[in-house]
Parts: structure tokens; C-alpha cells; sequence
């Protein structure tokens, strides 16, 4: 197809595509006739709406993004690796700033509870400096120390561990890593969004939980 009928199928404005394209989100199209035309597939129908999903479900940064399709487009068959880049992705989205500002002793805690937790996480592993970011906030504006994050750590290696069940440890085919990608985004999202939920039902008046907003 060509990008006019891509735009019109993806429901994409076809300054969009070409943004991806020049990006690198998005692979070439197939050039014909001595490149004077391009050519568009399923493949980058489904791309683009890996795209959507990431950035408007996942609320991933069109740089994290870059990185995931790259892996992507990489071909790796483990999904370990893959899950890494998209932790690593994930974690990343406010890069920039130090990991404590003002306080080192918060990274010196949050490193104390990796260990305690006997996770093997690396030293710098976005996610460490993300939790400690975090908890300098949570310590600064609600008096939160750092042990009210075990219960929160134990449901999260609960979960964890039942996604990873669900995951095929090789990805056979560009579709089983697209699907992991999503599993794995997504079900952030979808977790956020039940914790709100449950948030809101806890607040209705009288407790009645039968979803009612006052």
C-alpha cells in the first residue's frame, strides 16, 4: 500500500508517519519503480499501532519507544533480554536528573532493601534510581520511610512472578515479541488503573462498593 492509504488505515496524518519513519520507529517501505515510490505493508500497520498503544495506553515517551522497536527490529529469541530493555524503557522516562537530589543517603536505603529483598537487580539499574527518586519524595512530603515499601515489594514479586509464568521463554516469530512487549506495558497500565478503581470503591460513602460516585 502506499502511505496515503496507510495513514488512511492506521488513522495516522501522514506527516505523523513520516515523523516515525525519519525516527526510526517505523522500518522503511519497500521501494519500487528506481525508489521513486515506497510501498507499506501489515507489518508497518501493526507498527503503528504498537506506537499508539505504547505511547497513549503505556504512556511511554516516543524515545522509550525508539528503544523497544529497536529491540524490536533487533531479532533477539529471549525473552529475558527483551523484558530488560522494556524495564530499563520504562524506567528511564524522567532521565536527566540525578537519582537523589540533596540526599544520598535515600539511594544508600533503597539499595539496602534490593539486598534485603535478595533481588539480583545491577547497581544501575533504572529502576533503583527511579524507587529512590521515589522515596526522597515519599520521605520529604508524607513521612514515608523506606520499610513501609515492603509490602508493596512482596505484591510486586507476586505479580512478577505470575507474569513471567506467562511469558514464552524464546520468542519464535516478530508477533511474539510484539506480544510480549504489550503484555508487559500493558499490564503496568492495567494494574494502575484497578488500583484507582479499588481506590474509588474503598471511598464510597458507607462502604456500600457497589460503584456509585457520590
Amino acid at each position: 500500500m502506499r502511505i496515503g492509504e496507510l495513514s488512511h488505515r492506521a488513522e495516522l496524518p501522514i506527516p505523523t508517519i513520516k515523523f516515525y519513519l525519519r525516527e526510526g520507529l517505523l522500518p522503511p517501505g519497500r521501494s519500487v519503480r528506481e525508489g521513486r515510490q515506497l510501498y507499506y505493508d501489515e507489518r508497518h500497520l501493526s507498527r503503528l499501532a504498537l506506537i499508539r498503544t505504547l505511547t497513549v495506553l503505556g504512556g511511554m515517551s516516543l524515545a522509550s519507544v525508539r528503544t523497544v522497536v529497536r529491540a524490536l527490529d533487533d531479532g533477539g529469541t529471549r525473552t529475558a533480554d527483551l523484558s530488560a530493555v522494556i524495564n530499563d524503557a520504562m524506567a528511564t522516562e524522567d532521565t536527566g536528573v540525578p537519582a537523589v537530589v540533596g540526599n544520598r543517603d535515600v539511594a544508600a536505603r533503597v539499595d539496602a532493601l534490593v539486598d534485603h529483598l535478595g533481588w539480583r537487580v545491577d547497581p544501575d539499574s533504572p529502576g533503583r534510581h527511579t524507587l529512590a527518586r521515589v522515596l526522597a519524595a515519599l520521605e520529604q512530603h508524607a513521612g514515608v520511610e523506606v520499610g513501609a515499601l515492603m509490602p508493596y515489594a512482596a505484591m510486586a514479586m507476586s505479580l512478577s512472578t505470575m507474569e513471567a509464568a506467562g511469558l514464552p521463554p524464546r520468542l519464535e516469530s516478530e508477533a511474539d515479541a510484539v506480544a510480549v512487549v504489550a503484555q508487559i506495558v500493558l499490564l503496568d497500565a492495567a494494574l494502575l488503573a484497578l488500583r484507582r478503581l479499588a481506590r474509588e470503591h474503598l471511598g464510597q460513602a458507607g462502604g456500600s462498593g457497589r460503584g456509585e460516585r457520590p
